[in-house]
């Protein structure tokens, strides 16, 4: 089964009316940034820095194909085993982040200063990204956070932040589209978790790490934990030691869905070490290409509509230590009860 391509993805409607009138400063040339519209906020963004960071980190190093499987479901962050809610998001010992004045419409933030830092910080509505190497970490953003502005791509970090509200439920991606490394989130409120998209130029370059989803949906969603969408031979996708929670969610298609590729495929891509639950196939592994790792993955057991997986395994080079497990409510594994085959 496969999603289908010609499903909606509009913005919600006051963020494509908040976007519209930076958008009509494209007319001036492809290399300009827009600038706020008039009467936007000209002072610094409280709890914000235009000093340029540290260069971004280093991908963290892809195991060798074939290596022995890892045994221990630890990763980097905070959380002791698998991630949750507890162990994820903006430190519980953060004091009340400040809130910043949103720069759009009232309804968005909009960065365009190379090197800006977000630390602290409680952003009201939602993210939008138009400068390069943008940080953000220890913050809690109500809205999106996306750097997909003028058809382009600017590389940013997000770390230790909380993205989406619990009281409500937003049709769209919570954090995307290309070119970032999120570690440390936890992510609620959006029938969509993370997005990958864009081509060999400007797409791809994606990594996920040590983070918490929980999806929700609103009627025809299709919710995904993951969701790759109009790829066209980007490289590079490492989603390592994540939850994905699609239980309880009523329109949905895969915690996993790393599948629509819009006639390409993504190249060099890693699964490894995540605790996935719901779904219709919880892991959709389709039109990839090159180095292809899936290792060490967690399935709750009984927790698919269909079957676990549906993936094409004769381009896998490598999957090894996939099983099938029982967790409790703090998600923690209480069983494993058989290895997870791969199944196209």
């Amino acid at each position: 089964m496969t999603e289908s391509f010609g499903r909606s993805r509009a913005l919600t409607v006051a963020t494509a009316a908040g976007l519209l009138a930076l958008g009509l400063a494209a007319c001036q040339g492809k290399d300009e940034i827009a600038q706020p519209p008039t009467g936007a906020a000209s002072s610094p963004v409280p709890g914000t820095s235009s000093a340029r960071p540290s260069a971004p980190p280093t991908p963290t190093a892809l195991p060798t194909a074939g290596s022995p499987p890892s045994t221990k479901p630890t990763g980097n962050g905070r959380c002791p085993a698998y991630p949750t809610p507890d162990c994820t998001g903006a430190p519980h010992s953060l004091a009340a982040p400040r809130k910043v004045k949103l720069n759009v419409d009232n309804d968005a933030l909009l960065i365009d200063k190379p090197g800006t830092v977000l630390d602290g910080v409680h952003v009201p509505g939602n993210l939008v990204i138009a400068a390069d190497n943008v940080t953000i970490r220890n913050s809690v953003i109500d809205g999106r956070v996306t750097n997909d502005y003028k058809d382009a791509n600017h590389p940013f970090t997000i770390t230790d932040s909380t993205v989406g509200r619990p009281d409500r439920c937003v049709s769209e991606d919570a954090v995307g589209t290309a070119r970032y490394r999120a570690s440390g989130l936890l992510v609620r409120g959006f029938s969509h978790g993370f997005k990958v998209s864009g081509d060999a130029a400007k797409g791809g370059n994606v990594e996920i790490i040590d983070s918490y989803v929980k999806n929700c949906s609103n009627g025809a969603d299709h919710a995904d934990g993951i969701q790759v969408w109009g790829v066209r031979d980007a490289r590079h996708l490492v989603v390592r030691h994540n939850t994905f929670d699609q239980r309880g969610v009523s329109d949905f298609t895969a915690p996993l869905f790393l599948a629509d590729s819009a006639g390409g495929t993504i190249n060099d891509v890693t699964v490894e070490n995540n605790l996935v639950a719901g779904g219709t196939y919880s892991i959709q592994l389709k039109h990839v290409a090159g180095r292809l790792v899936v290792r060490d993955n967690r399935m709750v057991d009984r927790s698919w509509s269909y079957a676990p997986v549906e993936s094409w395994c004769h381009a896998i080079q490598t999957w090894t230590g996939n099983t099938i497990v029982t967790i409790d409510a703090n998600y923690k594994i209480t069983a494993t009860l058989r290895p997870l085959p791969c199944t196209e």
